[in-house]
């Protein structure tokens, strides 16, 4: 009989596509997966168009909130707890994974009253507070990156799978493809200094839906050999594959992505960030000769101009090569190895 899985798993892409590629190696291998996630939600609409039976519930954050805020989010995760029973009653899953969220964290809890077997998987270098709980009362523990979780809870790194295949290049020679990442809704400082850069390159740039216009102005009439802005993109692979640069966020799927696809990077960490991870993100390739790490405040087109003016064949190479150390083959595999048996 086909095991039944449980995935849980939202609020953000960051938790939502590394679960998905999961879920593609689990039913590959004859698994039958459903998923627990937010009512309204990005997942409510991504998930059920991968084929993956989805169930809702109401779900809240509590950080940071007012008083008022905080006791109708309570109340919501109060009537979330009580529907995740009931899933978990209905489908009866023989094991289940959470990737983080408040989601997660109220379906772990009730795996474990139920004595289900509880899997979870640390996205970033710095464990989100579901996960942080959950790592005492798990099964298993899955890190992204080394060093993730205490010692204690000996975690098994896996890296972050993710949902494309990445395509072979080389190592280039000098830097004249620049790809430019904000995430899907962009980042403002990003997308108003890369224009006034003055390196002549090829640019591909996605500006997040709200900001095309603004950053089609800003380039205006660039002195850039080649320049295509788009909102969003659709195949990061074949992004990877042309870029000899990116400049991005410091999300851990785009951190994770950038080693699978060995592609060097100048990294900006979101400054507001929740315990402040993608800085802590961007450490984990800068401090092993892998990545820039600029802080925003620091940011500015002479500094991106200096960075890049310093991207010899020889830094490059040795980039690189510090990058492919850092890699971690077939993370889904890995995770479903473990699951399954």
């Amino acid at each position: 009989m086909s095991k039944k899985i449980l995935i849980m798993a939202g609020g953000t892409g960051g938790h939502i596509f590394p679960a998905l590629s999961i879920s593609n190696e689990l039913k590959k291998r004859g698994a039958k997966v459903e998923w627990l996630g937010g009512n309204n939600s990005m997942e409510s609409e991504l998930v059920p168009s991968h084929s993956i039976k989805f169930h809702g519930v109401y779900t809240s954050g509590i950080r940071g909130k007012k008083i008022i805020t905080l006791i109708k989010a309570i109340f919501l995760l109060g009537y979330g707890f009580i529907q995740t029973i009931f899933v978990f009653f209905k489908y009866r899953p023989n094991l289940v994974i959470g990737m983080g969220g408040y989601t997660s964290g109220i379906g772990g809890l009730i795996a474990k009253i139920f004595f289900v077997p509880l899997f979870i998987h640390e996205q970033n270098t710095v464990p989100g507070s579901t996960n942080k709980l959950l790592s005492k009362i798990s099964t298993s523990c899955f890190q992204a990156f080394d060093s993730s979780f205490d010692e204690s809870i000996n975690a098994i790194t896996t890296g972050n799978p993710i949902l494309f295949k990445p395509i072979n290049k080389k190592v280039p020679n000098e830097v004249r493809n620049l790809l430019i990442l904000g995430g899907s809704l962009g980042a403002k400082t990003i997308n108003q200094t890369i224009p006034k850069i003055k390196t002549p390159l090829n640019i591909w740039h996605q500006t997040g839906k709200n900001h095309l216009e603004e950053v089609e102005t800003l380039y205006g009439n660039t002195t850039h050999s080649k320049v295509k802005i788009e909102s969003f993109i659709e195949n990061m692979a074949e992004a990877y594959a042309w870029a000899d640069l990116v400049i991005s966020r410091a999300g851990a799927m785009t951190v994770s992505e950038l080693i699978a696809t060995n592609t060097i990077a100048i990294l900006i960490p979101y400054p507001y960030a929740i315990d402040n991870h993608q800085s802590f993100n961007a450490q984990h390739l800068s401090n092993n000769g892998a990545g820039i790490l600029i802080e925003e405040k620091n940011l500015s087109s002479e500094v991106i101009d200096k960075e890049i003016s310093q991207l010899n064949t020889e830094k490059l190479n040795e980039m690189s090569n510090s990058l492919s150390s850092l890699k971690v083959q077939h993370p889904e595999q890995m995770i479903v190895d473990c699951l399954l048996n």
